[in-house]
């Protein structure tokens, strides 16, 4: 499968200490067949205008990878029932981080789908937030070449 262009909607909710924040926005990327699932890629700007590269990758329903280039920075890599941890770098410097996935749901497929995962994360293992990612993938009409999703 050629990278086609797709509306990827990303849903990102947070709650710590009893506040709970969620942030939705929908983006225009790629989505291709890797070599254990399928792979999304898309560039996300900031409300100061700072653009950062995105690749996901699942890998079934038990691992997901997502490496962040550009102004925020990040390698984490998501296994349900383990904890790992990743340097993630911001404009305003690096913070290592703690992350304890819980679950993975991946419907990915040709003509797009769903991928959604919960998980906590840490600094320096104090105050836990618990997060839950969903993305929601639609193919569209027209040809990935025509876009410039996934290039920098």
């Amino acid at each position: 499968m050629e990278k086609q262009r797709a509306v990827i909607h990303i849903c990102n909710e947070q709650t710590m200490d009893g506040e709970h924040d969620k942030i939705e926005m929908s983006v225009v990327g790629t989505i291709h067949a890797g070599e254990n699932g399928h792979v999304l890629e898309y560039t996300e700007y900031d409300d100061d205008g700072l653009k950062t590269f995105t690749t996901v990758t699942p890998l079934g329903n038990r691992s997901v990878q997502v490496t962040r280039t550009g102004a925020f920075g990040s390698e984490m890599q998501f296994e349900v029932g383990k904890r790992s941890s990743t340097v993630y770098s911001t404009p305003y410097g690096e913070l290592v981080m703690g992350v304890y996935t819980k679950r993975i749901e991946n419907t990915l497929g040709e003509q797009g789908g769903r991928l959604a995962f919960a998980y906590t994360t840490d600094f320096a293992q104090q105050g836990v937030m618990h997060n839950r990612m969903t993305l929601t993938v639609e193919v569209a009409e027209d040809d990935a070449e025509s876009s410039d999703a996934g290039k920098e």
